[in-house]
Order: structure tokens, then sequence, then C-alpha cells
């Protein structure tokens, strides 16, 4: 009975499909989804190309067409015309390099002048650029930044040579944070007991 079975192509449950055969055609559609999707994925690098020649073409063909104008259009010109349209073009590209080099000195010595206010030599060209360019956010928020970092320096170097000060009734130093932090476990119990404000202090900050 096994044997008739087997030479029929069916399984023991009688559903006349093998596991293997299963197992085959789901590697079969799989395999097709891929040929599909990578299918799919070359007419759209094709057309991406075929689109690409074309704005290539038509970039090409304005450029043509543009100094075709200009030659035909100088064609039509005395000479008189064409060189004062020469002369009148390298007084715009002069001009043009004119001002491009005056913002260049303008922008070096708006930076010397923000240096010389502290700013840092990197901080100082954004913000003196930002000026040139008008650009008065830009220039607020550097002014800001700068101003910030100045406050937090100054509060640093004014605790740092602060005078020894009686405080809640105790004589004591003032210190800063990075020194409360640098300081030992032992050296934290003795300011706690001889300058409890002090330590209080310093803990909240």
């Amino acid at each position: 009975m096994a044997d008739e079975l087997s030479k029929e192509g069916m399984n023991p449950e009688g559903t006349g499909e093998g596991k293997a055969d299963e197992s085959t055609n789901n590697g079969g559609n799989t395999e097709n989804e891929l040929r599909a999707k990578l299918a799919e994925l070359e007419e759209k690098y094709n057309q991406m190309m075929v689109e690409k020649a074309k704005s290539d073409r038509q970039s090409d063909k304005n450029a043509k067409e543009a100094k075709e104008w200009k030659e035909k259009y100088r064609s039509t010109q005395s000479e008189k015309e064409v060189m004062d349209a020469e002369k009148a073009e390298a007084i715009a590209q002069r001009e043009a390099e004119f001002e491009s080099m005056k913002k260049t000195i303008q922008i070096q010595n708006l930076t010397e002048n923000f240096m010389d206010m502290g700013y840092s030599k990197d901080l100082a060209k954004k913000a003196a650029t930002a000026q040139a360019d008008n650009d008065t956010q830009t220039l607020l928020d550097i002014q800001k930044q700068f101003n910030e970092a100045q406050k937090k320096a100054w509060e640093a170097e004014f605790l740092k040579n602060r005078p020894d000060v009686n405080i809640g009734g105790t004589s004591g130093k003032a210190y800063t944070k990075e020194q409360f932090d640098a300081m030992s476990l032992i050296d934290r119990t003795k300011l706690k007991r001889e300058n409890p404000s002090e330590y209080d202090r310093l803990m909240k900050l």
C-alpha cells in the first residue's frame, strides 16, 4: 500500500502533495518576488538616467542658444556699440571685484574690533561676517553667547581672587566650585565643621 502511495505521488495523509514540492513552490515564489523587485528598481533607475540625459541636453541647448543669440546680437551692433558693451562688462566685473574686496577688508577690520572686545578669533570672525551681511539675528545670538561666557569667566575670576571673608560669624575663605570638587573627603569634613555656611553654599552649586 505504501508503495502504491509513493508511486502515485501522495503522502500518507492522502493530500497528494509532498512537503518537498511545497518547499520548492515557496522558494520559487520568493525568488520570483525578488526578481520582480529587482526589475522594478532597474526600471526606475533607467527612467532617472533618461530624465538626467534630457535635462543635460536641455542645459546644453540653452547654453548654445544663449551663445548664438549673443553672437547674433553682436553682429547687428556697430563696432562702437560692441566696444561700449565690452567696456560696460569690464566695468561691471571690476565693480563686483571691488565690492568683494571691500567686504573682505570690512570683515577683517570688524574681526579685529571684536577681538579687541575679548572675542575669540573664530567667534569674532563669525560676528564680523554677520554684521557685514546685515544678519542681525545671527549677530545678536553671537553677542549673547559671548556675554554669557564673559559673565561666567568674571564670576570664576572673582571667586578665585576673593579675599578671606567672615561668613555666618565664622572666619573662612570662599571657594570656587572647582576647588570644592577637588577637595578630599577629609578637607570637606573640615570645611563643614569650620565654615558650615560656605559648605552649604558650595553644596548647592
